[in-house]
């Protein structure tokens, strides 16, 4: 049997605990009896929760407590997750999903994912932190209207996505804002893996396994016994503490790592390492380019103001919001996110500098567009009319559009088709404008009335 042990995964000073307990499903005995061997069938599966966000220039940390984390089913059924209190920055999952736990629950089909939230904080780059009042005491009920299934022996991931910068609307009363938080939650199932945003883990290598080569146990630091197992390959790039390529065999037990890399889930959970950074050096900017890569090295300007040279290493990977890429992805203008390691500077009057062993190219934010339906609505074409103050425009829904209905006052969320779009229904429509002027969205957020 095969037990994986709990983990922690953070961020620079976040820090998520993991709480993973994964039981054997299913045991052997022996003994004269034939029938004693038998190995019974699972009746339990799997799942992993994760966090992640979209981006926000409004602040520089939005905080949160996770206290809660509860499956729901038809039948009202309810398995609990997660019962703690686990801190979280969301604006530090912009680009990465950082796990809450793996929990085993009894398999079924849920409809429901309840979280409850507490002591959300909003820091603004310069002010006082603000800290709106939550609705429903913190409660968020997340519905699935065709309910997902845990699968016997199985294990399924839940990507829970607080799209901070559209939960938080900022209106002004006067001279004061005023902070209003409305849960825009979307929830993605997958049943192999995390297939879009890469995990980031912190910790220290604990042991380094002989079979399958290559691969060792990466356990938390506050925590050591919250563990997970952690596999390279040929197209894992090393790195040592100065930024620099290195080779696995340099990796010693006791060295502090960071991970990057996806998750897989058969027949064990393991973290499949994109990038493994030995040292414990690492450090994450965020910036925009202001010079054209030139020589293996460019110019940004980071969100504190500090200019900081890049230099890309031979074993630099390179993502974008479509997967993997290359460096040519890295255009002037850019916004981006380097992890990698900054030197110690020979003289002050050096040039800042990070070695980097990871490139995020953020993409485009969506063009937003907020209004009232009006008709005409075509349910062939997905689309409808929308009255804005600036006018009638027409919007066009994309096949694979997340269509989100919030009950604010009950602080409930679901999963909507085009079919729930309805004329006078207030909405908030995310997507780019197409040369006919029509916005293209693959997002429509509805504000629905309260539920009894």
């Amino acid at each position: 049997m095969n037990t994986f042990k709990t983990f922690k995964a953070h961020r620079l000073s976040v820090a998520l605990v993991a709480s993973l307990v994964l039981a054997a499903c299913g045991s052997s005995s022996s003994g004269s009896d034939p029938a004693a061997d038998t190995t019974p069938q699972p009746t339990t599966g799997i799942v992993g929760l994760f966090f992640t966000d979209a981006p926000t220039d409004y602040f520089k940390e939005i905080n949160l407590d996770v206290t809660q984390a509860i499956l729901i089913g038809d039948d009202n059924n309810q398995q609990v997750l997660f019962d703690g209190n686990e801190p979280i920055d969301l604006l530090n999952l912009e680009n990465y999903n950082e796990p809450i736990i793996f929990g085993e629950v009894d398999a079924g089909t849920y409809t429901k994912i309840r979280l409850v939230i507490d002591n959300l904080e909003l820091v603004p780059h310069e002010g006082d932190p603000i800290y709106p009042k939550l609705p429903a005491n913190g409660k968020i009920d997340l519905l699935d209207q065709d309910g997902f299934d845990v699968l016997p022996g199985r294990t399924i991931m839940v990507e829970i996505d607080m799209d901070a910068n559209k939960s938080i609307k900022i209106t002004q009363t006067g001279n004061a804002m005023k902070y209003n938080f409305r849960p825009v939650v979307k929830v993605q199932v997958i049943d192999a893996g995390l297939p879009d945003k890469l995990a980031r883990v912190e910790g220290s290598v604990a042991e380094i396994y002989d079979d399958p080569a290559g691969s060792f146990l990466l356990c938390d630091i506050d925590t050591p016994e919250s563990c997970v197992t952690v596999a390279t390959g040929a197209d894992t790039s090393i790195f040592n503490d100065e930024g620099l390529g290195t080779e696995f065999s340099t990796l010693a037990v006791g060295d502090m790592v960071v991970v990057i890399g996806r998750y897989s889930t058969d027949p064990d959970i393991v973290l499949n390492a994109i990038v493994l950074e030995i040292g414990g050096t690492a450090s994450q900017i965020q910036g925009n380019v202001v010079t054209a890569p030139a020589d293996s090295q460019f110019l940004v300007i980071t969100v504190n103001g500090r200019d900081l040279t890049v230099e890309l290493q031979p074993e630099t990977k390179y993502f974008n919001a479509d997967g993997e890429t290359t460096a040519d992805a890295i255009m002037l203008g850019s916004d981006i996110e380097v992890e990698g390691v900054e030197p110690p500077k020979a003289d002050e009057a050096d040039p800042d500098v990070i070695r980097a062993a990871l490139v995020l190219v953020e993409a485009d934010e969506d063009a937003q567009l907020s209004g009232t339906i009006i008709e005409p609505i075509d349910a062939d074409e997905m689309s409808f009319g929308l009255s804005t103050d600036g006018g009638d425009t027409c919007v066009r829904v994309n096949a694979d559009a997340d269509i989100l209905l919030v009950d604010a006052a009950n602080s409930t969320v679901t999963m909507g088709v085009f079919a729930d779009l309805a004329v006078d229904q207030s909405v908030d429509v995310f997507g780019t404008i197409a040369e006919d002027s029509c916005m293209d969205a693959n997002e429509v957020i509805v504000e629905v009335p309260a539920a009894p």
